[in-house]
């Protein structure tokens, strides 16, 4: 009933939030095995994360994704943990769906992270990336699965890092579908792609897949796309190039997907949206000169995740409108929607040294955390995390005073004429002293 006096789409990103360590190099690559000096940048980051920050953090006339929420499990007891909370609640993202557990299934659950390294051109070398969450088998767990089930049940689309277990990619997938729901899927990595989201159930198709053009390219190749394809679809993600011809809809096929978006990070031209149907088409982003310049001198982090935000933004206002002429949600008629979208969302985040703009870590604190109370805020959730005994001592005390409120409202109440009648308990009689 509630749902109908509610503006804009609740969202649900699922996936492994985490720390991400960007290392930038000052020195040319060394031919040996030496240590080099640069600047180091820790943020918070993970897919999930970098789609709902970005979507909550869009600043549009009219949005259409209103209540950009996350489902992850953190580890219980981490100061780390309180950090990555901090960095939701900033960034605007609800954290209703935020889990924290010491032990999930027999296993200790850890905190993950995702380490770039970068040449002094500001290219990625080389990168890591531990996904927490990528082996937890959440419906092997009864009330954990009947809890995400809940979840899902909230969210009017959902989003996912592929970089999880088959089983909860396989759920969500099958949610989505059985109560028409758009599913958008984030690829980081080959392997990922391959193990979480094409080797899934094979009806599984998502309403928008995307990943960098390197990931997409190896994905292909190992699929089967034919050579000639290939090197034709890179030539259009590079560069937009209109005379490259390839096969849209066999594309989307390979990668279970009705709509694909990529992006030649390292070049920086523009943004690629494909869109299969009985009337495919692509288009070409061209990125500004200086979101390009910015994004050619490392700031690319996130850029990937920052198109698919703006594609489902897109997305979900194109769709309000079905297309008489047969055409799909993507087509030339919705072609500036998705091209002023996702360039908006892309730009704000080249803007950031992180993935998303707020998402970087700084050791200084804000002026508003140095106040005594806040430090000793902070002390107080830290010895309750550390000594669980610190909670049971609050909550006897916070018994103590609500039975004196108690005790001191029966006096009041018999001082003014009225007179309760409690219970003949011994125990109650004890505790009000009475």
């Amino acid at each position: 009933m509630w749902g109908w006096f509610r503006s804009g789409k609740r969202l649900l990103a699922i996936g492994s939030v985490h720390l991400d360590t960007i290392a930038l190099s000052r020195s040319p690559t060394p031919r040996e095995d030496v240590t080099l000096i640069g600047n180091i940048t820790h943020s918070v980051g993970g897919s999930a994360y970098n789609v709902a920050a970005n979507l909550a953090g869009h600043h549009a006339r009219q949005k259409f994704v209103r209540d950009p929420a996350i489902y992850t499990i953190l580890p219980q007891h981490s100061v780390l943990t309180e950090i990555i909370k901090y960095k939701i609640d900033a960034a605007g993202i609800n954290s209703r769906f935020v889990r924290l557990y010491r032990d999930f299934n027999g296993r200790h659950v850890r905190g993950g992270g995702y380490v770039g390294i970068l040449d002094d051109q500001r290219l990625i070398r080389q990168a890591v990336v531990d996904a927490a969450m990528h082996d937890a088998n959440i419906f092997q767990n009864r009330d954990e699965g009947a809890y995400l089930e809940s979840a899902m049940a909230w969210a009017d689309a959902l989003a996912l890092d592929a970089d999880l277990a088959v089983s909860i990619v396989n759920h969500v997938a099958e949610h989505a579908s059985d109560h028409a729901k758009p599913l958008f899927i984030s690829i980081g990595s080959p392997l990922a792609g391959m193990r979480g989201w094409i080797q899934s159930h094979e009806e599984n198709v998502a309403t928008c897949l995307s990943g960098r053009l390197g990931v997409l390219s190896i994905l292909l190749q190992e699929l089967g796309l034919p050579e000639t394809e290939l090197v034709a679809l890179r030539a259009f993600v590079e560069k937009g190039a209109g005379e490259a011809d390839f096969d849209v809809n066999a594309i989307c096929t390979l990668l279970k997907a009705k709509h694909v978006v990529s992006c030649h990070v390292q070049e920086a031209h523009g943004l690629a949206l494909l869109a299969a149907g009985e009337q495919p088409c692509r288009y070409f982003f061209e990125l500004p000169d200086e979101v390009r310049e910015r994004m050619q001198h490392g700031k690319s982090a996130g850029a990937v995740d920052g198109a698919l935000a703006g594609f489902i933004e897109a997305y979900l206002r194109a769709a309000r409108r079905k297309p008489e002429d047969g055409t799909g949600v993507v087509n030339d008629k919705t072609r500036k929607i998705f091209n002023a979208t996702m360039l908006d969302v892309v730009e704000r985040v080249s803007q950031s040294e992180g993935a998303t703009p707020g998402s970087v870590i700084s050791f200084e604190e804000e002026a508003r955390q140095e106040s005594k109370w806040a430090k000793l805020w902070r002390l107080t959730r830290i010895a309750f995390d550390v000594l669980p005994v610190f909670k049971y001592m609050l909550s006897v005390a916070a018994a103590i005073i609500a039975l004196w409120v108690i005790d001191l409202g029966l006096d009041v109440l018999t001082y003014f004429g009225y007179h309760i009648e409690m219970p003949e308990k011994s125990w109650l009689r004890m505790l009000l002293r009475r």
